[in-house]
């Protein structure tokens, strides 16, 4: 899939870093909040293209994390709180008063710090294939994750980890190739850096803090993250929800992308239920 219709490239100087985005305007004048989409570690903005066509009358922000660790001085980027904090500046120099957010994975963790952080600047706030902590990930994902963080650079080894988000690789062999050449490309010793400080990152104690409107999404057949990160996530945020989608994996935006994007339209109507949602299984509250 090529990037969507009427999607620009641009950047964004963040302290030391120069922070890559794609930028879609709506394509209408609703007046709607910005959408703001972080993709997970061994994903990449290709990963939300098919989320930027769902939503036509949204502006929307899909964020290149990797461009953090592009430059020298990435080290202070390393963290999922410097992750958050880049977001927040990103958001402050494009002037973007209050924005949905959507994280996946990693993007998850760094969306769970900014809206404990911002709170009513978050508008809404989705979760995706994440967790308040890494501890308790899949024994293999767990594994996985170390060896490619000790190893040598290896695209195989780094495909295997794309592969591994997707219970279903996209249709067309090119797409998937483009999420590798992605992955391939970012700074390994930053994305490294980054994974090894988020298995110290505990953010149980700060859920409590977020205000926005909360859905939280997780694949039934997810490699890594599992139904105790959801209830985790269920029993610290005040307003939150959470759904299942039968068949997906960790990052459902790309391998069940009709039930990811009808969830997500829903949840961002006025009058939200996930009940009318094919694939998608709410889940009840602890």
């Amino acid at each position: 899939m090529t990037k969507p219709a009427h999607v620009k490239s641009d950047t964004v100087a963040v302290k030391t870093a120069i922070l890559k985005y794609e930028h879609r305007k709506p394509a209408a004048l609703d007046r709607l909040d910005p959408v703001v989409m972080l993709h997970p570690w061994f994903g990449c903005v290709r990963f939300w293209d098919r989320t930027v066509e769902a939503l036509p009358e949204y502006e929307t922000f899909a964020l290149d994390l990797y461009s953090l660790g592009a430059r020298s001085g990435w080290e202070e980027f390393a963290t999922p709180r410097g992750l958050s904090q880049a977001v927040e500046a990103f958001a402050n120099a494009l002037r973007l008063d209050r924005i949905i957010v959507i994280g996946n994975s990693m993007g998850g963790i760094a969306a769970q710090d900014l809206a404990s952080r911002l709170n009513g600047r978050i508008s809404k706030l989705i979760l995706v294939g994440t967790g308040a902590r890494i501890v308790g990930v899949k024994p293999d994902w767990r594994r996985a994750m170390d060896a490619w963080i000790s190893g040598e650079a290896d695209r195989s080894f780094t495909e295997r980890m794309v592969a591994a988000l997707l219970e279903r690789r996209p249709s067309h062999p090119r797409e998937f190739e483009t999420f590798v050449d992605d992955v391939a490309a970012a700074n390994k010793a930053f994305m490294g850096a980054v994974l090894t400080s988020a298995f110290e990152f505990d953010l149980r104690p700060a859920l409590r803090r977020i205000t926005a409107p909360t859905l939280v999404i997780r694949g039934e057949f997810d490699a890594s993250r599992t139904p105790q990160h959801v209830a985790e996530l269920m029993s610290g945020i005040p307003n939150c929800r959470a759904c299942e989608i039968a068949g997906a994996g960790h990052s459902p935006q790309v391998d069940s992308p009709e039930a990811f994007c009808s969830l997500v339209r829903e949840f961002l109507s006025p009058d939200w239920s996930a009940s009318g949602v094919r694939g998608a299984t709410p889940l009840p509250p602890n």
